[in-house]
């Protein structure tokens, strides 16, 4: 009895011991060390990057937020546009149109092409 007892003890002990906290940290501690390694892997390589090569980057991505912005104004102004004639053609209030449009200037609002808000 007191054999099974301690080999039931001894089993358990290194079941408990597997689920404790320090594994979790040691899994957290390497996955902060991959992402350090990875966010200074594209610093260096940012940073040995000619000089032109930054510089077409900065502007696709400029390019790409002015796209995005423009998108988002275009349907703002789709909708408007279609609430208007729907106020326009039926003499009512579509709320449902008009939560639409309140969440697309909205979206337009919140994008990086909005001017209200910037330092000069």
């Amino acid at each position: 009895m007191q054999k099974i007892l301690a080999v039931t003890l001894l089993i358990s002990s290194q079941i408990l011991w597997a689920q404790g906290p320090g594994i979790q940290r040691q899994v957290r501690s390497s996955e902060n060390d991959a992402d350090r390694r990875l966010a200074e892997q594209a610093f260096e390589q940012w940073a040995s990057q000619p000089e032109a090569a930054r510089e077409a980057a900065a502007r696709r991505e400029t390019e790409f937020k002015f796209r995005e912005f423009c998108d988002k104004a275009q349907r703002f102004v789709t909708l408007w546009k279609k609430l208007t004639e729907d106020m326009d053609s039926q003499r009512t209030f579509n709320v449902k149109l008009a939560k639409q449009v309140s969440k697309a200037f909205h979206d337009m609002e919140k994008s990086d092409g909005w001017p209200a808000g910037r330092s000069k």
